[in-house]
């Protein structure tokens, strides 16, 4: 009975508008996103390391009018001068001097260098042209990720986690949010208004819970993945951007450590997979509490919302901060541990939240319909579950 069930509700799905305008909508949002952002070309290696000098000569302008009159500023510069010679090697390294092994040693020391200058309280030096540290710990995990795994400076596969992190980070978090909600506002709905056609199937609650998220996440994930796939091709032959040796960042334990494209991807995708499931359950609660479509997908995004709002009010949210999980990106890459100012968000501590907050829906959805049925007749549209 539960196939039979099952293979009702996928019908009911395949008939629905709306579900086919989502499943468009998840086909071409990468492929559109990528040939709109094509023309924002990443900067090479070079580039970025000729920034750095120009950025380390306007430094050297700041400093060099106070080191003659405060000591730790004299201190500092003699530590400047060394990292805007290396500086100068790694854009020679790069060029005429085709040195990879050099480049990547002078990297590690330079790094060193602006570590020893944030020892020194950074004096002297306009916080506008302050090396942070957050910056220090990602280029120091690539290039060690790079030295050990003898790749080539400048890789193709730089372009493609470009565009590929860019995606992704506009597809996870409120626009995720966002599509799911809109896909399961109705997920009650069938069975509130055709209690008759209903009685046809004899399954707890609970089996017709399992059924309606199980086949909206495949129907969801499936989508998703094609739609990345057909995105991805459309960058390996329009962008020539089909290299995947260059590593990703991604942070870890209060750290900053490189993965390869494969390996983050597989993160991205494993973490959307239960934010889907997550997702899915909120909405049959949504349904349950509220029996309005509408009012679902807005209370669902003032949850999204609410630790932001008790932010800016001047509170502290930490007890909030699982909402925000769901924006897996921005739980890789770190920056949701800096904006928060939790150094404990990681990845694998939000998968371990999003399951536990998993497992709290699903417990709520069960005593919510036990505490129905001791109040409706029987033939009510929620059934005593199992």
């Amino acid at each position: 009975m539960f196939w039979k069930y099952t293979l009702f509700e996928t019908k009911l799905l395949l008939r629905n508008r709306k579900s086919w305008f989502i499943a468009v909508f998840l086909l071409l949002f990468f492929l559109l996103f990528f040939m709109y952002y094509k023309q924002d070309v990443p900067l090479s290696l070079v580039e970025q390391k000729r920034i750095e000098a120009s950025k380390m000569h306007a430094t050297f302008e700041h400093v060099d009018n106070l080191r003659h009159d405060i000591p730790e500023v004299a201190e500092v510069y003699d530590y400047l001068t060394e990292q805007s010679s290396l500086i100068n090697f790694q854009v020679w390294y790069l060029g005429n001097g085709d040195d990879s092994e050099q480049y990547i040693e002078n990297g590690l020391e330079l790094n060193q260098l602006r570590l020893k200058v944030h020892e020194l309280g950074n004096e002297g030096i306009p916080d506008h042209l302050i090396t942070t540290k957050e910056e220090i710990q990602k280029d120091d995990a690539l290039l060690h990720y790079i030295k050990d795994n003898q790749l080539p400076i400048e890789s193709d596969s730089f372009a493609t986690n470009h565009y590929f992190t860019k995606a992704l980070q506009m597809m996870t978090g409120l626009l995720f949010l966002i599509v799911v909600l809109i896909s399961g506002n109705e997920l009650l709905v069938y069975e509130q208004r055709h209690q008759t056609v209903m009685k046809g199937f004899p399954l707890s609650f609970m089996k017709r819970v399992t059924s309606k998220v199980s086949i909206h996440f495949v129907y969801l994930y499936t989508f998703l993945l094609l739609g990345f796939f057909i995105g991805s091709l459309y960058v390996a032959k329009s962008l020539e951007a089909s290299e995947f040796s260059f590593p990703v960042l991604i942070y870890k334990n209060g750290d900053y450590v490189a993965a390869s494209t494969q390996q983050y991807l597989l993160y991205i995708f494993i973490g959307l997979a239960l934010v889907t499931i997550l997702l899915l359950f909120l909405s049959i609660l949504l349904n349950m509490l509220v029996k309005n479509a509408f009012a679902n997908i807005l209370i669902g995004l003032g949850i999204f919302l609410l630790p932001d709002l008790v932010m800016a009010a001047g509170f502290k949210t930490t007890l909030l901060h699982p909402i925000k999980y769901i924006d897996i990106t921005k739980v890789l890459s770190g920056d949701l541990a800096i904006e928060l100012g939790n150094s404990q968000i990681d990845y694998w501590h939000a998968m371990a939240s999003l399951g536990v907050i998993t497992i709290l829906l699903i417990g709520g959805i069960y005593t919510i319909n036990k505490l129905v049925n001791h109040r409706v007749p029987k033939d009510s549209t929620l059934e005593k579950a199992s």
